[in-house]
């Protein structure tokens, strides 16, 4: 997501009904494979997730045909540019989800849509997703944008820490099963703040399959591009709905995928349960 074209409809975002876990049933997941991955697509329909558009609100962007499942794979902005300005949004999981291991593969179209015909391609994963459904929610972002893929952003009053993560998988005894109970956050780091933690090396593919794994444990996270950790953010939080006041532990929420205003194709969206 682009931080400029973010804040520009922050100042216009209108807000949805809560559709947060209380808000209805959650719906219940696949039964994960003998490898333990359960995918998020069923590769017939999008049946599972929702879609939240900036100005049209929830279910627009599937009677719009800004999301579709095609050829069992999940194709976002495939439609033809029309009179009407594009909207931003994001699709969502009904399900909530802690202590996974997210894998996404993507690979970029060549559709573009107003106002960003010219822009580098712009979308995003979207992790920890909680409370109201609004361009955008609280929740943290894994960047899927050209030259910045990996990027941190901290939505709706989220914030964290950013992680030395230079050595190794990421520097910090991380591996694919998280982080061991030794392996605890350096203890003198600086107080958490909402603003972009940019990744380290650029590891994308332009014209070709990516593949973008999150790990997510507790109020903790990696980045992962191409197999190469990119970045770490530790102490998680977000304002208390009870007490605005003060922050509590981002632990748990929604998984969804941005709409923006670039065509973009995935073929895999699955998580796995942390040993």
């Amino acid at each position: 997501m682009d931080r400029r074209h973010m804040l520009k409809l922050a100042t216009a975002a209108t807000l949805f009904p809560d559709f947060s876990r209380d808000g209805f049933a959650e719906t219940p997941s696949p039964a994960a494979g003998a490898d333990g991955w359960i995918s998020l697509l069923n590769g017939n329909d999008l049946s599972g997730w929702y879609s939240v558009l900036h100005r049209s609100g929830r279910g627009a962007a599937e009677r719009m045909h800004y999301v579709t499942m095609e050829e069992g794979m999940l194709h976002v902005m495939g439609i033809e540019q029309g009179s009407e300005p594009a909207e931003a949004g994001y699709l969502a999981t009904n399900t909530e989800f802690e202590n996974v291991h997210i894998r996404v593969e993507y690979k970029w179209g060549m559709k573009r849509f107003a106002p960003r015909l010219v822009a580098k391609r712009d979308n995003g994963l979207l992790y920890g997703l909680v409370g109201q459904d609004t361009v955008w929610p609280t929740c943290v972002e894994c960047q899927i944008e050209e030259g910045d893929v990996g990027d941190f952003f901290l939505l709706g009053g989220a914030r964290g820490v950013q992680e030395p993560h230079g050595f190794g998988l990421s520097g910090v005894d991380m591996t694919f099963n998280g982080w061991p109970q030794s392996a605890a956050p350096p203890k003198d780091q600086a107080q958490p703040t909402g603003e972009r933690k940019v990744k380290d090396g650029d590891f994308e593919i332009l014209d070709g399959w990516n593949t973008i794994e999150v790990i997510w444990q507790g109020d903790r996270a990696a980045h992962i591009v191409n197999g190469r950790a990119v970045n770490v953010c530790s102490r998680l939080q977000y304002p208390d709905p009870a007490n605005p006041d003060r922050y509590v532990p981002l632990t748990r929420g929604k998984i969804a995928i941005e709409i923006e205003f670039a065509e973009i194709w995935y073929r895999r969206i699955e998580v796995k349960k942390l040993a």
